[in-house]
C-alpha cells in the first residue's frame, strides 16, 4: 500500500517514528493496529462513540447524553402506544 502525504506530515510522522524507535511503516503498522478490531465481537465493545452491540441490538454510542425532552418524548410516545394496543378503539 502507498500512501502519498504532504511533506510536513511525512516529516511530523518520521519525527513521531524515530521518537519511538521505530521505522516509519512499523509506527503505522501499529497505529493502523490500535484502530482495527481483532474480532468482530472487538469492534463493538469499542469505547466511545459508535456503532455498538449491546444486549442483541446494535447502538449509536456518541459518548454524549440524550436531552431530557428526547427521553421524555420517548416515554410519553411509548406509553400512548401502549395504551392504544391495550385500549383499542374504546379510548
Amino acid at each position: 500500500m502507498t500512501l502519498d502525504l504532504k511533506p510536513e506530515i511525512a516529516a511530523a510522522l518520521e519525527a513521531l517514528a524515530s521518537a519511538k524507535g521505530l521505522s516509519v511503516e512499523d509506527y503505522l503498522e501499529q497505529l493502523v493496529e490500535n484502530q482495527l478490531p481483532v474480532k468482530l465481537e472487538d469492534a463493538t465493545r469499542s469505547e466511545g462513540s459508535g456503532m455498538v452491540w449491546e444486549n442483541g441490538l446494535f447502538v449509536y454510542r456518541t459518548g454524549r447524553p440524550l436531552p431530557v425532552r428526547v427521553v421524555d418524548d420517548a416515554i410519553r410516545q411509548a406509553r400512548e402506544e401502549r395504551a392504544q394496543h391495550i385500549l383499542g378503539k374504546h379510548s
